[in-house]
């Protein structure tokens, strides 16, 4: 059957829907600008971006905002954008903006967010921040000192079904969680995602760094999200490789999250692709695909629930209501952006060879790689 709804959240634009929401998700949290005059003036710095239709299309559906200026980014990672009011300069998109979308290379980000931040501009962030951790570790640092608002856009923060896992964890309705299987995947590298302004993607002087890392980081950040008091730690990672490409199309990893074990795919080369969540704890388990929440407890009581899939602009359309004082969501913090690098970037223990043990679960049919490790 389906659930009822239990939780109403306020808040407009395509970064807003009604639905179970986790619990304590409205309090007033640090780092929360106060209300700005209306509509928000946003300055978007680059074009270089995937997602930059999804953050155009946010500010034209959000009631309370618009779009002031366009930066075009650094040839040759432009994208032509018909009908925008273009800058020649950040400087002059950031003149009088309320707010800064980078939807650049990850190489520009650092230059244009240092250049917000002294702009007194709040920021939402294309990932990654930075290329690698040491890189993100002063970026985090600037966005500290500054005070301002400043993250990323981790959109599936604000997945419906996926709030209510957070709550359902919250709850403890599956009872302490023993294993699990996150999955972020599409088929943008034959599709030609990664052609023209987004380009730079292939290329790691721009800042790419792979299929794998580029998806992952959002399951990383979940894994935090859902539960931030859950020790988060890689174990094993295999990439995938394609041709001669310098880097790789996707992997999988390997992750202790609290005691649990969780497998992690990610990568540009699936079909249809999507977003998945398996977690089964002592108690009960839950699935999402997409929009798709199944939840299974003892007895064997299933329940399903229909939620709007995860969206991209979403991230911008909760960032903007949250600028105008509708606190809709949890934004991932310094930390939680330092952190999510870290752990993607670490290497597991011991050396490694280029094969790996495989193991499937013989009910999940989830497939985990162990790197084998050589004395």
């Amino acid at each position: 059957m389906t659930l009822p709804t239990t939780e109403t959240e306020t808040g407009h634009g395509p970064g807003a829907e009604t639905g179970p929401g986790p619990v304590a998700e409205a309090e007033t949290r640090p780092g929360t600008a106060p209300p700005i005059a209306r509509p928000l003036r946003v300055a978007v710095l680059g074009t270089a971006h995937v997602h930059l239709p999804d953050h155009l299309a946010a500010i034209e559906q959000h009631p309370d905002a618009r779009l002031a200026a366009l930066h075009p980014g650094e040839p040759p990672w432009r994208t032509p954008v018909p009908g925008a009011p273009l800058a020649r300069t950040p400087a002059q998109a950031l003149s009088g903006a309320d707010a800064a979308v980078l939807a650049s290379t990850t190489a520009e980000n650092g230059p244009l967010l240092e250049l917000a931040l002294a702009a007194g501009v709040p920021v939402l962030a294309e990932k990654p921040l930075g290329a690698d951790p040491a890189e993100t570790a002063g970026l985090v640092a600037a966005i500290e000192a500054a005070a301002v608002p400043a993250t990323t856009a981790m959109f599936l923060r604000r997945a419906p079904a996926l709030r209510r896992v957070r709550t359902l964890l919250a709850e403890g309705a599956l009872g302490p969680v023993v294993s699990g299987h996150l999955r972020f995947s599409h088929a943008g590298l034959a599709d030609g995602v990664f052609t023209g302004g987004a380009g730079w993607m292939l290329l790691p002087e721009h800042g790419g760094r792979g299929g794998f890392a580029d998806l992952a980081l959002h399951l990383v950040d979940l894994l935090r999200w859902l539960d931030p008091s859950a020790p988060l730690g890689m174990r094993a990672r295999r990439l995938r490789h394609h041709g001669r490409r310098p880097l790789d199309v996707g992997g999988t990893a390997l992750l202790d999250w609290g005691g649990a074990t969780v497998s992690v795919h990610a990568g540009w080369t699936v079909r249809p692709g999507g977003t998945h969540l398996h977690l089964e704890g002592e108690e009960g388990s839950v699935t999402v695909d997409g929009g798709l929440l199944t939840l299974a407890t003892g007895g064997g009581t299933r329940r399903t629930e229909h939620h709007p899939p995860p969206r991209a602009g979403d991230a911008l359309g909760a960032f903007l209501d949250q600028l105008l004082g509708r606190d809709v969501w949890t934004p991932p913090s310094p930390a939680d952006i330092l952190h999510t690098a870290r752990v993607l970037a670490t290497d597991p223990p011991g050396r490694r060879s280029a094969r790996g043990e495989q193991y499937l679960h013989p009910r999940t049919n989830v497939l985990y790689l162990f790197t084998r490790t050589i004395e």
